[in-house]
């Protein structure tokens, strides 16, 4: 946490980044435009010096082990998409589950299940589902703002309430590390379980996606989007500018190989055996738990692994099986890396404007006006907000968990109030402003593997998100009562399909983007 606030303006930088996206849809420029607002900010507001700071922050934040290693996990996804369109792979196992998919919505529930299905990790889930799915998408004119949702909205989520997952073992250890300091004698991994009901942004986010996809009530500007997929078949909006080009016509797959639905499977197997098991072994095992090795696990390294191997294996199918020559095989790596570097940028940038708001204090700020107004009965709505405002500021959950943890535990424990309320509102908070801000890594890479316009899936999203909020904000509120959780999401569940079906019903075809220009 910063040692320091300055106060509001501390949210100036990731706010001015955000809304010149949505408004410009100029993404870089916007994000750097940002970054260089706040470096001038803690430079003492010389602009000059501001702009060289910006560029070492750039730099410090590229540099650092985590981020590097998931730079280096986007080129290699990369270069594995390279291969499989040369194998000719996701294009076999497309046309086999085509002729099992019938309808529109049997695809998009084929999305949704597959994204719950990949629930060890959220950046492998995400890639995994979006590679698969979205040329099945495409096929029933599917918007990709709508492919991007249901990868935004089943990915993240699900890993984040999974008992084995990336994202356990950090949860369960800033768990642990409060109780260590209050001296409380609790199980952290019971109280996470304890958590899990209590995480009603993230449960509901996955109950709206059913609820729209199985009663076609889409609402917002994602009605529009689906609406002109269906009557024109145009799955992009003219003008967009998908985040993932997405373009096989230039890997051309050789005319002699007899492309196999298993080019592509066997890779994404290993894939996730290997980034399983190397979360597990990073982490002490088999001498120790499971659990207490997904707490000391090397995320990053185990990615990094999984799709290093699922590139090897690939190469080894395209040199021993289909026979593919080693200079077509380069060229196809080359333009799996040109897929992804305009996401790359934008992940470094994210990053960046990320650790300027941290530098400026937004955490601190954002939980020092909270404090003012909380009491045990308010404490889980408020923490819930708090951190869906610290992420959307930062752009990342698992830094907004850090942040919020020091001081969110401690509080609930002098107050207190129920542990695993504030623990869950804590991590499903981080999560709902992680949904809403553009400079999310999780939104940027739902949008990278849907190729779809990232403004676009941020407009369409924003509504869906909100609504979830929304109700999650007043079940948190009816909690801190000491109601049952249980009772509470039914009552959650039931308003989420009202209001879904009120939205849809009073949603024009021709309503504005809630940020932007109306462009259709």
């Amino acid at each position: 946490m910063a040692s320091e606030t300055y106060g509001m303006i501390s949210l100036l930088p990731a706010l001015f980044a955000i809304v010149l996206t949505l408004v410009s849809r100029q993404v870089l420029l916007s994000l750097f435009a940002g970054i260089w607002i706040g470096a001038t900010i803690l430079v003492g507001w010389n602009p000059v010096t501001g702009a060289a700071h910006s560029l070492q922050l750039v730099i410090d934040n590229i540099t650092a082990s985590f981020n590097s290693k998931l730079l280096l996990f986007t080129f290699l996804s990369g270069a594995m998409l390279g291969m499989i369109f040369l194998s000719g792979g996701m294009k076999a196992l497309a046309e086999r589950i085509i002729s099992r998919i019938r309808t529109r919505r049997q695809a998009e529930l084929g999305t949704s299940i597959l994204g719950m299905l990949i629930f060890v990790d959220s950046y492998a889930s995400t890639m995994i589902t979006g590679s698969v799915m979205r040329p099945i998408t495409d096929q029933f004119d599917i918007s990709r703002e709508k492919l991007a949702y249901l990868l935004d909205s089943t990915t993240s989520p699900v890993v984040s309430v999974a008992v084995v997952s990336t994202w356990v073992g950090f949860e369960v250890g800033l768990i642990r590390e409060q109780f260590t300091a209050l001296g409380i004698d609790q199980s952290a991994f019971v109280v996470f379980l304890q958590s899990i009901p209590f995480r009603f942004y993230s449960l509901l986010a996955v109950v709206l996606v059913f609820i729209v996809v199985i009663t076609g009530w889409n609402f917002g500007p994602m009605k529009r989007a689906e609406t002109r997929a269906k009557e024109t078949g145009k799955v992009l909006r003219d003008d967009a500018d998908p985040l993932l080009e997405t373009r096989e016509e230039d890997i051309v797959t050789p005319d002699h190989v007899d492309s196999r639905w298993w080019y592509f499977a066997a890779p994404i197997v290993a894939l996730v055996a290997v980034t399983g098991l190397g979360l597990l072994t990073s982490g002490g095992w088999p001498g120790v738990g499971p659990v207490e090795a997904l707490k000391d696990a090397a995320t990053a390294d185990a990615i990094l692994w999984g799709v290093f191997s699922a590139c090897g294996l690939l190469l080894a199918i395209l040199v021993g099986h289909a026979r593919v020559g080693l200079d077509d095989i380069s060229d196809s790596i080359f333009e799996g890396f040109k897929m992804v570097m305009f996401p790359v940028a934008i992940l470094s940038l994210a990053w960046t404007i990320g650790s300027v708001s941290e530098a400026l204090g937004v955490g601190p700020y954002v939980v020092s006006v909270s404090e003012g107004v909380i009491t045990a009965e308010l404490l889980p709505a408020v923490v819930f907000l708090a951190a869906a405002v610290i992420s959307f500021s930062i752009g990342t959950s698992w830094g907004t968990m850090g942040i919020m943890f020091p001081v969110a535990v401690p509080l609930a424990f002098n107050l207190g109030a129920p542990l695993p309320g504030a623990v869950g509102a804590i991590l499903t908070g981080s999560l709902f402003g992680d949904h809403c801000s553009p400079i999310s890594d999780t939104t940027v890479l739902s949008s990278m593997f849907a190729g779809a316009d990232h403004v676009d899936h941020v407009n369409t999203q924003i509504p869906y998100a909100v609504l979830c909020g929304t109700v999650a904000t007043l079940l948190f509120l009816a909690s801190g009562y000491n109601i049952s959780p249980l009772p509470l999401l039914a009552v959650g569940v039931v308003l989420l399909g009202a209001a879904a079906y009120g939205l849809s019903e009073h949603t024009t075809v021709r309503m504005p983007r809630v940020f932007g220009s109306d462009a259709d």
